[in-house]
């Protein structure tokens, strides 16, 4: 991509050369400089304007003093320079007659011969720069940006004889781009050629494209680019740019249509594409990239968009349509491991273990390092999750975490499958030393007290819960995002749960607890069975029975409506709140202490 916040000379010019020109009235370069600078040798320029012969005497003829103004000093200096115009193509020959029009116009000439003069210098001196400009690639290392300025020098001279010469300023913008150049001589060189080609609207709108990338302000450069669009609304590097930098500024709509646009005009660029696509995933725009994806494969069938659109319908929920395009990318590329192994990973969102190990196995055996990748090795465990094999599972787990210790994800899962398996000591042990590098993580202290209420420890898990509240901060049903407000009403619930129900009577607070109930049974909208329990239970402990009956019955209700998994224990709760009893738990986990498999020792999935 191009970065249009600060000027890049060194990464841009390749790019920049292809946007500007050919020009129509502008001759050809050479081929050689094309590999570094776009710029090509000329065949001799035709002379802009011949002279008018009629009015120039013939060499050593009288000159009839009533006949008009006398011929100049410079006179024969222009005529020979003219003869030698013609046949001139060696740097030599171009020079020599350079010199012959600056002798001429320093001598002096009439002023129609003068302007004449001049304009020829233009053109000499113009193709004297592209071949300067035509060595460049040639040169070593920093010999290149002498060449350059070279180049620049002749180029000068050249715009300074004819302000009309375009291609001379749109060559000094080209040469400008190389590392060291001048952005504001770019400036300065394109805004000239802009203002001398209001006629000539495909040249007009690659050279506004050409400013467009000096500018310093996004506004500025999207002038540019709109102006470029309307002159040529086919120029595919303007829609490109301006796809850009609408993305960076957030007109998603707008970016869209331009890509849209190109490709309309060229439907094989998966190059622009992609780019697009990814900027559109990275600022989370999921349903855009999706779009855009579909819109490049009616125009090209790919298997690569086939599968990076899988992985879209799949974040986005929609598994169906991802097994769909996996479908279609497998018929084209039937031995990509990669996408058996994302095919695998659908199947296995759809509880379709068969299909998913038979995938893995098909992509393991087209390229067997799948086995130790970490790809491999998380598909792997996931199987074992379905299959419930959870030795299995935390072994591979334990792997990831091995090669990448820092990453919290990793470690986090590992807890939580120990916790899963009932080693809730383990997952404290590990839970603990992450605590110790990172003492306010959220999820690690509501894990940790978590497991410390499995194994009894009611007042750590106080203290970790409580710890937790404090590192969120406040979380209201307004102001927060959904995973904020799910994440505090899971801890004012379990912290609730604890201070009403610990049979240690120094633990539990029914002030304490009944606050924390209702902010947790306000965030989730009174509709959630295992909250309004725990309202329940803070109001029992409180000893207001009443309230503890009304919410313990509207829990029974709901769970019944769900058909909840704790509808019995839901209704025990209510059965002691009749009898004016609250509520006692004591979670106490017996340890698994069986060994954890070796890797060698895993099963065979």
């Amino acid at each position: 991509m191009l970065a249009l916040d600060r000027f890049r000379f060194s990464q841009l010019h390749a790019l920049i050369f292809s946007l500007a020109f050919p020009l129509a009235c502008c001759v050809a370069f050479t081929p050689c400089l094309a590999q570094e600078l776009g710029v090509q040798e000329v065949e001799p320029a035709e002379v802009q304007a011949e002279p008018d012969t009629d009015a120039l005497p013939e060499v050593g003829s009288e000159v009839d003093p009533e006949a008009g103004p006398k011929v100049g000093e410079g006179q024969s200096d222009l005529e020979e320079a003219i003869v030698k115009r013609i046949d001139a193509e060696s740097d030599e020959e171009l020079e020599a007659t350079a010199a012959l029009l600056e002798s001429a116009i320093t001598k002096g000439l009439d002023g129609e011969n003068e302007s004449f003069a001049k304009k020829m210098l233009g053109s000499v001196l113009l193709q004297r720069a592209q071949k300067i400009a035509a060595k460049i690639p040639a040169a070593p290392g920093r010999q290149k940006l002498a060449v350059r300025d070279e180049a620049l020098e002749v180029l000068t001279q050249a715009v300074e004889n004819d302000p009309e010469l375009v291609e001379g300023f749109l060559l000094i913008a080209r040469l400008n781009l190389m590392g060291g150049g001048d952005k504001d001589a770019i400036y300065q060189a394109t805004t000239n050629a802009i203002k001398l080609l209001a006629d000539e609207p495909t040249e007009l709108s690659s050279a506004l494209v050409l400013r467009a990338l000096t500018r310093d302000d996004q506004p500025s450069r999207l002038e540019d680019l709109d102006a470029a669009i309307k002159a040529d609304s086919k120029n595919k590097e303007a829609l490109q740019l301006r796809a850009q930098l609408r993305l960076q500024t957030g007109d998603i709509s707008g970016a869209v249509e331009d890509l849209d646009s190109v490709l309309e005009l060229d439907p094989t660029n998966l190059v622009v594409a992609q780019a697009a696509i990814n900027k559109l995933i990275e600022l989370e725009r999921v349903k855009d990239a999706i779009t855009l994806i579909t819109r490049t494969l009616s125009a090209q069938p790919s298997e690569g968009m086939y599968r990076l659109r899988a992985v879209l319908y799949q974040a986005d929920g929609e598994a169906e349509k991802a097994m769909s395009d996996l479908d279609k990318a497998i018929a084209m590329a039937p031995k990509d491991p990669r996408t058996l192994l994302l095919r695998a990973t659908v199947a296995l969102d759809r509880d379709d273990v068969k299909a998913a190990k038979a995938d893995f196995r098909a992509a393991a055996a087209i390229a067997p390092q799948i086995m130790g990748a970490d790809q491999g090795i998380e598909l792997r465990l996931q199987i074992a999750l379905k299959e419930n094999r959870m030795a299995d599972a935390i072994n591979d787990a334990k792997l990831l975490v091995d090669r990448e210790p820092d990453n919290l994800f990793r470690r986090m899962r590992l807890a939580s499958l120990y916790s899963i398996d009932k080693r809730p000591r383990k997952a404290i042990e590990l839970l603990t030393s992450l605590l110790q590098k990172e003492p306010e993580n959220v999820a690690a202290l509501r894990s940790r007290g978590d497991a410390y209420l499995s194994v009894g420890d009611h007042a750590a898990a106080i203290a970790d819960y409580e710890s937790a509240i404090s590192a969120l901060g406040k979380v209201d049903a307004e102001n927060s995002t959904q995973t904020q407000i799910d994440e505090a009403s899971g801890l004012y619930n379990n912290l609730a749960w604890v201070l009403s129900t610990s049979p240690n009577d120094a633990v539990r607070n029914g002030t304490r607890a009944l606050e924390l109930a209702e902010m947790s049974a306000s965030l989730t909208k009174y509709e959630a069975p295992h909250i309004l329990s725990t309202l329940a239970a803070a109001y029992a402990e409180s000893g207001d029975f009443e309230k503890a009956r009304e919410w313990s019955q509207k829990a029974v209700e709901l769970a019944t409506d769900e058909e909840h998994d704790q509808l019995k224990q839901l209704q025990e709760e209510l059965d002691a709140y009749l009898e004016d009893k609250p509520w006692r738990e004591v979670q106490e986990t017996e340890e698994n202490d069986l060994p954890i498999l070796d890797p060698k020792d895993l099963i065979d999935t």
